[in-house]
């Protein structure tokens, strides 16, 4: 089977092809690469799970071309019908209630789906080739640091690694805004691209950030991807500080950094790197600037990821819009170390 494919024509209608036989395959989107695979194949559906050594409880994030083919997959509502119109396509997945014809697999037994409909050209275009709904979590072993380039994909499963269609780098390079509008208030599961005011301002009624609403049972299960402990992980331990400031005074102490250790600059007006001793370094954006700092987090962090790296080191951004995806990456890349 070839493994490598462009975006022409030709190439997306043998990648169609691929799909729906059944098979999976990585595709850009604008978030992160996924392993997309038909969503309504229980089948094809535990391939991916197989491929990528994915725990049963993580549910998937069903891909739609719109709104319509939404509504086959879950009960849409009128908060649903403004959430739509305002952002997809795009980086917002919804929580709702799911149809039948859902398999249990995709939403790890819950009687809720998640869904999107992705703003990327090529997946898009796949969508319209395969004329259904696909499931397509991050194309990366389970846990591990998400793909944004093709090579990522190819680097996270190696020479017999799915077919992959290169399109080229991610242009948010993070993981969608997952929202629940599944009970009670809506609510935000996973931080992302879209912020909570953007969301606020669209329904016109607040929304609850992270926390359950107030008299709402706690959910019996994960409703969202990417919400387990020590996801987004490299394999090197990763140090988080609260701030550059934190951070500058644990490089001064130089004599504590191990052979081996990388930094991750915010931006070239972080802490100088020139007389750090046995120190390589990286920056997450030339001016700091959030949205920089998260297209190019997860490229960097791999880079910084080599095979003689004992730690890496960075700090949180600021906790406003897209800053507070970021310091969930972070913190959850960070978790156990």
């Amino acid at each position: 089977m070839k493994r490598l494919f462009g975006t022409t024509r030709e190439d997306l209608s043998a990648v169609a092809e691929i799909l729906r036989s059944g098979d999976v395959v990585a595709l850009p989107t604008e978030t992160v690469y996924g392993l997309a695979c038909l969503a309504l194949d229980a089948t094809a559906v535990a391939k991916v799970f197989a491929t990528k050594k994915r725990p049963a409880e993580d549910p998937l994030i069903v891909h739609v071309e719109d709104a319509s083919q939404a509504a086959r997959v879950c009960e849409t509502d009128e908060r649903f019908a403004k959430l739509a119109e305002g952002f997809w396509p795009g980086p917002l997945t919804l929580v709702l209630p799911k149809r039948p014809c859902v398999p249990e697999s995709v939403t790890a037994g819950l009687p809720t789906v998640a869904v999107r409909s992705p703003g990327h050209a090529v997946f898009g275009e796949v969508l319209r080739l395969v004329g259904e709904p696909l499931a397509a979590p991050s194309a990366n072993l389970f846990g591990k640091v998400s793909p944004t380039r093709a090579e990522h994909v190819t680097e996270s499963f190696g020479p017999e690694h799915p077919p992959v269609v290169d399109g080229g780098p991610t242009d948010i390079g993070i993981e969608s805004t997952v929202l629940d509008l599944s009970a009670g208030k809506p609510r935000i599961l996973r931080p992302g691209p879209i912020s909570r005011s953007a969301i606020e301002e669209t329904l016109g009624e607040k929304v609850c950030d992270g926390e359950k609403a107030d008299g709402e049972p706690e959910a019996p299960g994960q409703k969202s991807p990417g919400l387990l402990p020590g996801h987004y992980r490299p394999k090197a331990p990763l140090r988080i500080f609260p701030d550059e400031e934190a951070m500058a005074e644990f490089l001064k102490a130089s004599e504590d950094l191990p052979t081996g250790t990388v930094v991750l600059f915010h931006g070239r007006d972080d802490r100088s790197p020139d007389d750090l001793r046995e120190v390589r370094s990286f920056f997450l954006s030339e001016q700091g600037s959030p949205r920089e700092i998260a297209r190019n987090l997860y490229a960097r962090l791999r880079e910084a990821d080599a095979s003689d790296t004992v730690l890496i080191v960075t700090h949180l951004c600021e906790e406003t819009g897209i800053g507070r995806a970021v310091n969930d990456r972070l913190r959850r890349a960070s978790e156990g170390n």
